[in-house]
């Protein structure tokens, strides 16, 4: 059985195209694609915001495939992009291990096909982008390390156990990077017509002037309801949740299993 909360419709600012498509961290949003006919899955989130004076939508997806096996999706589409991600990993003892993580975009006709192999027994993940051999590359793995979708399921489980300041590292293209996140607290977040307590993260941005600021709702599973991003020039961007479903297994399986010294 799942339940599921409709929030009405609501006007946006516009947002960053890198910020949420697995960069929940990492994302790229246009209009959502159909609906996907798959398992039954823990949640499903849809976002909504605006970019250049554009609607865009967003569909993240939580699938339970057997025993410690997971996939997270995110799956977009309009006229003239389309931006798939997938995150394939399994859970170890409380700890996210990532397996395969795949991006595929389409814009105009600008083209990317990647994909990061992660290979633990050689404590490699092995980025390749498809006809684009010369930026191929391999990095070195240690425990912890996470995808640029999965990152984002971990500030989850974080805020989830009440963490106040949390870093999560995760492998990309170029190279492994880390964020740091800084717990604000509670405060009331209105979306649309509905007010829920939600707490707040703010990251803690070392390296230049941006701002990011996430809010997660407990009554939804801590999924993440808004996520505020502000570049060096001023440019303010914003997405908001508009729609969540979820199973009641998402909290044993997913949010429970986390290590006890991780809390």
């Amino acid at each position: 059985m799942t339940s599921t909360t409709k929030l009405p419709r609501t006007s946006t600012a516009s947002l960053p195209l890198y910020f949420l498509l697995g960069n929940l961290l990492l994302a790229f949003f246009w209009v959502a694609a159909p609906a996907f006919a798959e398992e039954a899955p823990l949640f499903i989130a849809e976002y909504e915001g605006k970019y250049s004076g554009m609607l865009v939508k967003s569909t993240r997806k939580l699938i339970h495939k057997n025993d410690a096996n997971f996939v997270l999706k995110s799956k977009i589409k309009n006229a003239f992009a389309s931006i798939e991600e997938q995150s394939d990993f399994t859970i170890e003892k409380g700890v996210l291990i990532p397996q395969n993580y795949h991006y595929k975009r389409s814009i105009f006709a600008f083209k990317a096909d990647e994909n990061l192999k992660f290979d633990w027994q050689k404590n490699i993940a092995e980025y390749r982008r498809k006809k684009k051999p010369e930026k191929n590359k391999d990095h070195e793995l240690s425990p912890g390390i996470l995808d640029p979708a999965l990152y984002q399921l971990q500030l989850q489980r974080e805020v989830f156990h009440g963490k106040n300041n949390i870093a999560v590292t995760f492998a990309k293209s170029t190279k492994i990077k880390s964020l740091y996140f800084i717990n604000k607290g509670e405060e009331p977040l209105k979306i649309a017509d509905q007010t829920y307590p939600a707490v707040k993260l703010e990251r803690d941005n070392k390296d230049d002037e941006k701002q990011t600021r996430l809010w997660f709702i407990p009554a939804l599973n801590y999924q993440v309801a808004k996520v505020e991003h502000v570049e060096e020039n001023g440019d303010a961007y914003t997405i908001l949740l508009t729609r969540y479903e979820s199973d009641p297994k998402l909290i044993p399986l997913i949010y429970d299993s986390l290590p006890p010294e991780s809390n």
